[in-house]
């Protein structure tokens, strides 16, 4: 898990992560204002912002990014 003070910076790093590691990683936010990258193996401590799959942003009833 990394932690990143915007949205762009953790949604590009999870879109590069899920791409070269062929692996799911979460977006959340903290109720700190932070946003964290995670692996689906992680624990999520707040809101979840999007879920990346290859690359992409993969639509889901838990995400909420616009």
């Amino acid at each position: 898990m990394n932690t990143y003070p915007t949205a762009s910076q953790a949604n590009g790093v999870a879109r590069t992560l899920s791409k070269h590691l062929s692996c799911t990683i979460v977006v959340y936010r903290t109720p700190q204002a932070k946003f964290v990258t995670a692996r689906t193996s992680d624990p999520v401590a707040g809101n979840i912002e999007g879920i990346y799959r290859n690359g992409y942003c993969t639509p889901t009833l838990l995400s909420s990014v616009h």
